[in-house]
């Protein structure tokens, strides 16, 4: 990153917020205020339109779970990239390493395999764009419209690899008036943040908006010598430019990036502390300072293209059209153990040190026709075509030496081709009852190449490459959804569907054989009962939303760091076992807000998810043969059995000369997860909550300023942790950090 462009940034968001301030005075030359959503008059509680079902509804009327924000629920939330939008959302859980690589977890359901020859279970959407790696998710949550938390399998109309639930992001686009929004933020631990945007018509019928965003922290831990640890440095930048090119049709074009340059994770060897059956390794009291001999680091670009071609002309139905690039640069290395060799030794880690390293460079291209009825009978419908093609190339390997003289890296090509063709259509009788079918048609193919070099790292010697005979996973699949949803009144909707879905086979990134390197497993496999209803009370001051649900899991995709004593004795490989398990549970939501100066939000999330069928490999000994542990009856992985996340909020009334204020306490809680899916308490997540709080003072509807604090209570809780026998490194999550954010508005 550049502190030049960075610093450009900030200034710009800072100009903009000051360049108006005799506003007041300039009302007659144009400006017009910003209209308040959450002011006095707009009534109950706030709907928010979704397009779950690739068609605009209420989040009401819509016979799925979903949790949607609005784009000013994130900002006051500060929402700001996955980690905290899954902490505001009970049921998703996810991997924390890489931390510019988070893979999610829908209601246990996701995958850890970072290999070029996997596939996420639970994935994201931009604007409707698969986005297939981990680190894709790096993109910019500014100026966001709305995000959708989609749960379940999402089969049908989403597609690819949407076994339990996709997040599906949706930008802001253009308008046909001028306006500007600016955001800084400045925090403890160096937190300087500047957002900006610029919407301007540029000719009749043309509009363009711009998002830039820069964001950068000193570390929130540190090492011995000051140099930053856990720390963020991030620069964003999104066009888009719509145009209006005949009766009821538009094109837009997108183009976006996000390039970050992050220091190394900390990393603390909980081994070292006492043990409790039940309870795990305790923790540190406060690991503020790691001591790494070699810092590493994560370099990451990605973003990408996309057009989209939409007209009503035809008359029958709408007709979209969309086609898009993403692509991503990404290196990773990490000093694993985070101590020195003299600490290691010490200890007795057997090695002076361990170290882990990716490089990744991935390209997506995919389409997608649809069309969608545009009739207001009691027959509705959408239907289309789906085309992806991932190329994925990827090195990894973990060096057991803090100055390596050895190699053992592993080589990964893919090209995966995905065609589908799907459609769902619904019909509706008078008296509020509607039947729902959709199917789709999945035909995956894919190629993986593997290459591992072994030996000496001045002279290395390739212990096998599948280059020429790659390996294949060649399978067409069916899934479906089907359901019925039935408006018993203005306030009660009521559904119940069967919905399933799938992912495709996975190739092994370590493998130890050309053999295994052409195997891939079996695809996963969901299928999900799930009844809800969505209610309203007493004029919409009173929501309750609740669903249950009944997942069968099958073939589920295990992966696990295990010892692997032909290389040494801290070697480790990366397996995969298969396993099958079921999931039931309940979402649930509820809204209060029976006066405007109070307003409360509860969404609870209970999970039952444990394994019928799972042998999993426990390790391979010095002649490589593995040993294996039952794990049937286990719960899995990183999926705790009970999430709150509460919102209590007060505001002053509008109305008043001086402007309002607004005070909001957060509070997210999460019961104990296994890291692992052996239960064996060794990588244990113990229960944990966080306080979040702020309060903002509006001076009007275009400034504002947020005083915020995080994690208030400086909780000390894991976000990721590995076992390795002579080790346990965990990954703490955020300190509390006191910050303020400035806002400012124009339209």
């Amino acid at each position: 990153m550049k502190p030049t462009a960075r610093n450009i940034l900030l200034a710009s968001s800072a100009y903009l917020m000051t360049a108006a301030v005799p506003a007041a005075a300039q009302e007659a030359a144009g400006y017009e205020p910003v209209a308040d959503e959450n002011a006095d008059a707009s009534p109950g509680i706030e709907d928010i339109i979704v397009t779950a079902r690739r068609r605009e509804e209420s989040l009401q009327s819509a016979p799925i779970t979903v949790t949607a924000f609005s784009g000013d629920q994130l900002e006051e939330r500060g929402i700001t990239d996955f980690t905290r939008l899954a902490q505001a959302t009970p049921g998703i859980n996810f991997d924390a390493f890489p931390k510019a690589a988070p893979r999610p977890f829908f209601r246990g359901v996701g995958s850890s395999n970072q290999g070029a020859g996997g596939d996420p279970s639970s994935v994201a959407f931009l604007d409707g764009v698969y986005l297939g790696r981990a680190a894709m998710l790096g993109i910019d949550f500014y100026d966001m419209e709305r995000v959708e938390v989609l749960k379940g399998p999402q089969g049908t109309l989403w597609g690819k690899n949407v076994v339990a639930g996709s997040v599906n992001f949706v930008t802001a686009k253009p308008v046909d008036y001028a306006e500007a929004n600016a955001q800084l933020t400045f925090g403890e631990y160096g937190q300087m943040n500047g957002n900006l945007m610029l919407n301007a018509p540029v000719t009749e019928g043309i509009a363009a908006r711009l998002t830039l965003g820069a964001v950068t922290n000193d570390g929130f831990r540190k090492t011995f010598d000051g140099r930053a640890l856990d720390d963020e440095n991030k620069l964003s930048a999104r066009l888009h430019l719509r145009a209006d090119i005949g009766p009821d049709t538009w094109l837009l074009l997108t183009g976006d990036v996000a390039n970050q340059d992050l220091s190394d994770s900390s990393r603390f060897n909980v081994l070292l502390n006492p043990f409790t059956p039940g309870k795990g390794y305790a923790d540190y009291a406060n690991p503020r300072r790691a001591n790494p001999d070699r810092l590493g680091f994560t370099k990451s670009r990605t973003g990408g293209v996309r057009a989209e071609l939409s007209t009503d002309a035809l008359g029958f139905a709408n007709w979209t059209t969309v086609a898009s690039w993403r692509t991503l640069d990404y290196e990773f290395s990490s000093d694993l153990d985070g101590t020195d060799a003299a600490t290691n030794a010490a200890i007795g880690l057997p090695v002076s040190g361990l170290q882990t390293l990716a490089k990744e460079r991935a390209d997506s291209y995919s389409a997608e026709t649809r069309l969608s009825s545009l009739s207001d009978g009691p027959l509705s419908w959408v239907a289309g075509l789906f085309y992806n093609r991932d190329q994925i190339y990827r090195e990894r390997e973990t060096q057991q030496s803090a100055t390596p003289t050895t190699i053992n890296r592993f080589f990964g090509h893919s090209t995966n081709d995905s065609y589908a063709i799907f459609g769902e259509a619904q019909y509706k009788f008078d008296f509020g009852l509607r039947f729902f079918a959709g199917g789709r048609y999945t035909k995956e193919h894919k190629e993986y190449r593997a290459r591992r070099l072994q030996g000496a790292l001045a002279a290395p010697t390739t212990t096998y490459d599948t280059e020429t005979t790659p390996g294949v996973f060649d399978k067409g699949v069916f899934t479906y959804r089907v359901g019925a949803d039935y408006r018993l009144s203005n306030n009660v909707f009521a559904f119940a569907t069967v919905s399933t879905g799938f992912k495709s086979g996975a190739f092994q990134e370590q493998p130890g054989s050309a053999t295994l390197a052409r195997t891939p497993t079996d695809p996963e496999r969901l299928t999900n009962y799930e009844v809800g209803v969505k209610t309203d009370w007493f004029d919409r001051s009173l929501r309750a939303n609740i669903s249950a649900f009944w997942m069968d899991y099958r073939d589920f995709q295990t992966i696990k760091v295990v010892p692997d004593l032909t290389q040494g004795p801290t070697g480790t490989r990366v397996t995969f076992d298969s396993a099958d398990a079921t999931i039931k549970g309940v979402e649930s939501e509820f809204i209060i807000a029976p006066v405007s100066w109070f307003d409360a939000t509860v969404r609870y999330t209970y999970l039952h998810p444990y394994f019928s069928r799972f042998i999993q490999t426990a390790g391979f000994d010095a002649s490589g043969n593995p040993t294996f542990v039952n794990g049937a009856g286990n719960r899995m992985s990183r999926t705790p059995k009970h999430a709150v996340n509460a919102t209590l909020g007060l505001q002053s009334s509008h109305d008043a000369s001086w402007g309002w204020l607004r005070a909001e306490v957060v509070m997210d809680y999460q019961s104990d997860a296994f890291e692992n899916n052996i239960n064996d308490y060794k990588e244990y997540r113990k229960p944990r909550t966080l306080w979040d709080a702020s309060i903002t003072y509006n001076f009007d509807d275009r400034y504002s300023v947020q005083l915020w604090g995080h994690n208030l209570t400086d909780k000390v809780y894991r976000i990721w942790q590995t076992n390795g026998g002579f080790y346990q490194y965990v990954q703490y999550g955020a300190p509390r950090q006191l910050g303020a954010t400035l806002r400012a508005k124009f339209r």
